[in-house]
């Protein structure tokens, strides 16, 4: 690793980068999870997404774009790695594997882009908050039955679905009753069924093409 990339531990609710700072990094979850939020001129925060092992952010600076527009905070500890924009230039240029990798990470992006969009004018407050919990669980990527995430408020999701509290509680209280999540200091989903609620949604259809 060259002296342009470094690791970075950050504790949970620290911030990694602010929205309207420089943009001169690229950033890499190697650990944890991450928050992306935007904040209007009003005052008023969205939740942009919740960010993995795996995840880049900051990649906006590669298109030019000097400042951030969004704030990455630690939901839980993370391990970042760093690296300079100069340097993911020059490895874009030098190596077609980590070019891939790179450019499959950013369209996995947009295609999950494209996703909230629609599940925010298609899908019920239900779906978008099943659909949620199964994203931030990995289910896309890591097939298990029960799967360990963070406990993440219900402020956080109701931002992430673009709703309210108040029906952010009700519908976890009616996926605990069902025995689709368990809380603890750690939040457990029953991937199998929590993806039930689903079933009559367009993401049923999205996923059994994927499949194929």
């Amino acid at each position: 690793m060259s002296a342009k990339s470094f690791i970075a531990v950050f504790r949970e609710g620290h911030t990694i980068c602010w929205q309207g700072g420089a943009g001169k990094e690229v950033f890499y979850i190697e650990k944890g999870h991450v928050k992306l939020t935007v904040n209007s001129k009003r005052g008023k925060q969205t939740v942009l997404a919740i960010m993995h092992r795996g995840n880049y952010f900051g990649a906006e600076c590669m298109t030019g774009q000097a400042f951030r527009t969004a704030t990455a905070t630690a939901l839980t500890r993370c391990t970042i790695l760093v690296i300079a924009k100069k340097e993911i230039t020059r490895a874009l240029h030098n190596g077609h594997q980590f070019s891939d990798h790179f450019i499959g990470c950013l369209l996995g992006r947009n295609i999950r882009i494209e996703e909230d969009l629609i599940d925010q004018h298609l899908s019920s407050c239900e779906e978008r908050l099943a659909r949620a919990l199964l994203l931030v669980a990995r289910y896309d990527k890591i097939r298990k039955p029960i799967a360990v995430i963070p406990k993440i408020t219900q402020g956080t999701l109701g931002g992430l679905i673009g709703s309210t509290r108040s029906r952010v509680c009700y519908f976890m209280n009616k996926f605990k009753k069902l025995g689709y999540i368990e809380y603890g200091e750690r939040l457990r989903v029953h991937n199998s069924s929590l993806s039930g609620v689903l079933k009559d949604s367009i993401f049923s259809d999205l996923r059994a093409s994927r499949a194929n």
